[in-house]
């Protein structure tokens, strides 16, 4: 392939993984990557205070079930950085009657599971009962989205699904369950239902073929694992070598008369043969406009969740509950002010000072005062876990567009948006809009993104590709103020 120049635009984890695949499969290529906040890494952002704590403002744990996240660490030489959990993974729904153990309904069969399964006091009998008849109710044969909620009814029965499944996913996603779609948020347990007529005969047979590796001697890791560093250190690992040019905002992407593209930048324009827009939804629709109106209409639909993270430390002594579990999820119908919190310190080593406890409350309170949710959620830790006296550390985060809200036909829309995507030429889209928002989700769809421009520019002419150290189009789309000159010194101190 001849040489050309790819802009990337969102220093996200997405954003970052397409660069870096481009960078690899493509070494001829030059890749530029802006970002218009201080930092990389997106909604992925890990903290380390003066007092010894580590704070996750966004993902705090990679789900391994999902193995382009792991292979991309592997990869960035953070395979030695993996941490486990230690103690409990029990979590718990906050209630009327406090915390109340989630039983383990989606682990393995056995005496003890069951137990807790016929203890729970979340579930009256009769919702018991309906639970556990999940592998024998028919599944849909047709291949309509829907609800998550009406997923949950449908092989759980309304009591399961209210009292479990609805707050689980609801605190997960920060959006009522009725709205979510089950295809893009639940896509496995829809999977287990269409392979194996079940969830619950589905959950089991991949836990046992996880049992079986086990046996075989393979190393497994649980379900989720973290950083050692903290989650923010996998985007930092992605930048050394890039270059990207941080404090730099983009306003559009335009066309030009060679086929290339010129992407309008607060620094002044830039010429290139290929763009990839890894921007929130939110902002996505001002920069697509002129090149694909529909596409940013589209877009412009996706709707957001405003979340506000309120981390507090306490002296352990000071909190009377065992802390025995990563955290809880808020019942739902309950009053309380926080929709989940994370007993950080408890889930993951190395959190806080030997003593100090770390616990992250979500809520969302976006007309409230920093104060007013910090003693919010002070309230509700007070009436949950007992710990009265002051936190010895608060912290605030707004999140004011934290994450899309996948709601019910989400994929399709997703599939016709991706069609009028193809048409555009070396242009790709990559972001936690489109198939997940966990970090693998973000990894997957980066290197799809690179991929597919990578392709595009494959199958262009030679000739309108854009010619090292020149623009394309007519010579208007210059390096504003040298901003590539700067990204390649920036990349060749980094490396």
């Amino acid at each position: 392939m001849s040489a050309c120049r790819v802009v990337v635009v969102g220093a996200g984890v997405a954003g970052l993984t397409a660069a870096t695949i481009i960078r690899r499969d493509a070494p001829a290529i030059e890749v530029v990557v802006l970002e218009a906040q201080p930092r990389v890494g997106g909604l992925v952002e890990t903290e380390h205070t003066r007092g010894g704590f580590l704070i996750e403002h966004g993902a705090d744990c990679l789900v391994t079930t999902k193995p382009r996240g792991l292979a991309a660490m592997r990869a960035a030489d953070l395979g030695g950085e993996l941490v486990v959990g230690g103690g409990s993974r029990r979590s718990y729904i906050a209630g009327h009657d406090g915390l109340v153990p989630i039983p383990p309904v989606f682990g393995a069969i056995g005496p003890a599971a069951l137990w807790s399964f016929v203890r729970t006091p979340l579930l009256s009998g009769a919702g018991k009962l309906r639970a556990a008849l999940e592998p024998f109710m028919r599944g849909r044969r047709d291949t309509e989205d829907e609800s998550v909620s009406a997923f949950a009814i449908r092989r759980f029965g309304r009591e399961f699904a209210g009292a479990v499944l609805d707050p689980l996913i609801g605190g997960i996603y920060g959006a009522d369950t009725s709205r979510l779609s089950v295809d893009a948020c639940l896509p496995r347990l829809r999977d287990f239902e269409r392979e194996h007529g079940s969830v619950t005969v589905g959950m089991q047979r991949a836990l046992w073929a996880r049992r079986r590796r086990v046996r075989a001697g393979e190393v497994v890791l649980p379900p989720v694992v973290t950083l050692r560093r903290g989650m923010g250190s996998f985007p930092e690992a992605l930048a050394r070598g890039l270059g990207v040019m941080c404090g730099v905002t983009v306003d559009r992407v335009a066309r030009e008369s060679r086929g290339g593209f010129r992407v309008e930048t607060s620094r002044g324009p830039i010429g290139c043969d290929g763009v990839v827009l890894a921007t929130p939804a939110w902002r996505t629709p001002r920069i697509v406009e002129e090149i694909a109106p529909d596409l940013a209409a589209d877009l412009a639909t996706v709707a957001h969740k405003a979340l506000d993270c309120v981390t507090l430390a306490w002296e352990r002594r000071d909190v009377p509950h065992a802390l025995d579990g990563t955290g809880w999820v808020r019942a739902i119908g309950d009053p309380r002010a926080t929709l989940a919190c994370t007993w950080s310190s408890q889930k993951w080593p190395d959190r806080a000072p030997p003593g100090v406890v770390l616990m992250r409350s979500v809520l969302s309170l976006p007309a409230s005062a920093d104060d007013d949710l910090v003693a919010a959620a002070c309230a509700d830790l007070r009436d949950l876990v007992g710990v009265t006296a002051r936190p010895v550390f608060a912290l605030v985060r707004r999140l004011p567009r934290a994450t899309p809200i996948y709601e019910v036909g989400h994929a399709a829309r997703m599939a016709r948006l991706t069609a009028r995507v193809a048409g555009l030429g070396a242009f790709a889209l990559a972001g936690n809009t489109y198939c997940g928002v966990g970090v693998p989700d973000c990894v997957a769809s980066g290197e799809d993104a690179a991929h597919a421009v990578l392709a595009a520019l494959a199958a262009a002419p030679a000739e309108a590709r854009l010619p090292p150290g020149e623009t394309s189009g007519a010579g208007d789309a210059r390096d504003g103020d040298g901003l590539v000159e700067a990204a390649h010194q920036a990349a060749s101190r980094s490396v």
